[in-house]
């Protein structure tokens, strides 16, 4: 990896409302464990209805998150810089519930499914922080599927 990339993480996970207020020694198994991904415009980075197997970061662009509904593709929420996605799946264990789409070129940081459950058992507050999130899609999801 890369100097450029490794400082990035290092900013991204130090930075994250998420992340910030854990102690440095899991802050460091966080960066060690990120995989930093490059998207190009129109890239679905997830995909509804797939298995949940990474969490994800955006360091840079802006993804689209729809889903599908009776009426067809619904879209929900356009996210930038420190968004959090598939969040939903790795921590239910459900299948994805919204595709996340490049609107234009996307730099994330991924974590695997397994760390974010290891961190969450370590951390309520990061448990806490992760559901609110997670509860929040949701209220979100049913407000736009109306």
């Amino acid at each position: 990896m890369s100097t450029p990339d490794k400082e990035m993480i290092s900013a991204v996970v130090d930075e994250s409302f998420i992340f910030r207020s854990l102690e440095e020694d899991i802050r460091a198994t966080l960066k060690d464990a990120a995989e930093v991904r490059h998207y190009n415009e129109g890239d679905v980075l997830i995909r509804e209805d797939e298995e949940g197997t990474e969490m994800m970061i955006v360091v840079s662009g802006t993804v689209e998150v729809s889903q599908l509904s009776y009426k067809g593709e619904l879209s929900l929420a356009e996210l930038g810089k420190r968004a959090v996605v598939g969040e939903v799946s790795v921590l239910t264990g459900t299948k994805r519930t919204s595709t996340v789409t490049a609107k234009e070129e996307v730099t994330v940081l991924c974590f695997s499914k397994e760390i974010i459950q290891s961190i969450v058992a370590s951390s309520d507050k990061v448990k806490k922080l992760l559901f609110k999130l997670v509860e929040g899609r949701a209220r979100q999801s049913i407000v736009f599927s109306k």
